[in-house]
């Protein structure tokens, strides 16, 4: 399927995902950082009192400033690493620059806010806190409703960044009920959205999908990260900028697979990556479709260009399980038809 522009970025687009990612960061700390301000005032107020009871009191607010202050330490650490990682091996002149001027950027054109919704769901599905190369977690994000609020109405969508995270949760726990415990990859103890993008990151998905796209060695891994999507840290690091073409919005593995590729690439891979592709594309659509779409007329295209992306994929996928013998087992099967069901049903409620 010849793909609409919108769902590929160009450096600036991928900077504007890596930037969104590092605002929830900075307004993660300011959350705990007010915390820990509510903790040393009420230590004050305990301080100039006396009795067993204030001094029990006083024994527990000092723990949890203890607590907070190791909390804060370990984010700010891991914020240094991360900017590290994926902003300072960007060009300088977008390194350094603002958010607000890519926002209106991309606002300026029908297909650029189309982007622009697509540039919002990546930043909501990538974990900000887990390091996909170690696989260490490096905590827990406060109020992570709030900041995908704030980041939802700087790029003027309103609650569609809750709505986003919401209707994914959903999906996932919708066929979850279906299918019953069906992902294999469960057993690497995470949990939320985050850590399904997390998932996208294992070592076995990129060498699956790099084969498929003939490269070998690190521009493998980065290619195969990258067709995945999942959010900008999952898809592979600042170097995909320099060269590639970044695919968003589910469009990687729903519409840029051959009749060839797609059964030897959707059985190496984890169902929770093909689940979290569908998913996206159901969230732009319920979008195109919604009232506050205020380009309806105009991205009428686009829209029946992701429908038919979703079906191409779902007839090749129940194609490849029934004539071909795609997976090994029928609990697999049966998993993917609960995704594929499942996400066919939401798209024409």
């Amino acid at each position: 399927m010849n793909l609409p522009q919108a769902f590929t970025l160009n450096e600036e687009g991928y900077t504007l995902i890596q930037k969104l990612v590092q605002f929830r960061m900075v307004e993660d700390l300011a959350y705990e950082y007010h915390e820990l301000r509510v903790i040393e005032e009420k230590q004050r107020n305990i301080s100039q009192k006396s009795g067993i009871l204030h001094s029990l009191n006083k024994a527990h607010k000092n723990h949890a400033a203890s607590k907070a202050l190791e909390r804060i330490r370990k984010k700010e650490e891991w914020k240094t690493y991360w900017e590290a990682k994926n902003l300072l091996p960007l060009p300088e002149f977008l390194r350094d620059a603002e958010i607000e001027p890519f926002i209106h950027e991309f606002s300026a054109s029908i297909e650029g806010r189309v982007q622009l919704f697509l540039i919002m769901q990546e930043v909501i599905h990538t974990p900000i806190y887990y390091d996909m190369d170690h696989f260490k977690h490096a905590g827990e994000e406060s109020d992570f409703e709030a900041h995908i609020d704030k980041i939802s109405h700087m790029c003027e969508f309103g609650p569609w960044g809750v709505e986003v995270h919401k209707n994914t949760e959903k999906f996932f726990k919708d066929i979850k009920d279906e299918g019953g415990k069906m992902f294999k990859w469960g057993s690497t103890g995470l949990t939320g959205v985050g850590s399904i993008a997390a998932v996208l990151a294992l070592p076995v998905i990129a060498p699956a999908i790099s084969r498929m796209l003939g490269v070998s060695g690190t521009t493998a891994t980065t290619a195969g990260l990258t067709m995945l999507g999942g959010g900008s840290i999952a898809a592979g690091g600042p170097e995909v900028a320099g060269g590639m073409t970044v695919l968003v919005g589910g469009s990687s593995l729903l519409g840029a697979l051959n009749d060839d590729a797609i059964g030897s690439m959707l059985s190496q891979i984890p169902q929770e990556a093909v689940a979290l592709s569908i998913v996206k594309i159901i969230n732009l659509i319920h979008y195109l479709k919604s009232d506050d779409n205020r380009d309806q007329t105009a991205t009428m295209d686009i829209l029946l260009k992701a429908q038919d992306m979703f079906l191409e994929f779902k007839h090749k996928t129940e194609r490849e399980m029934l004539l071909n013998g795609m997976y090994n087992s029928k609990k697999e099967m049966m998993q993917m038809t609960h995704i594929l069901n499942r996400a066919f049903r939401q798209l024409i409620q």
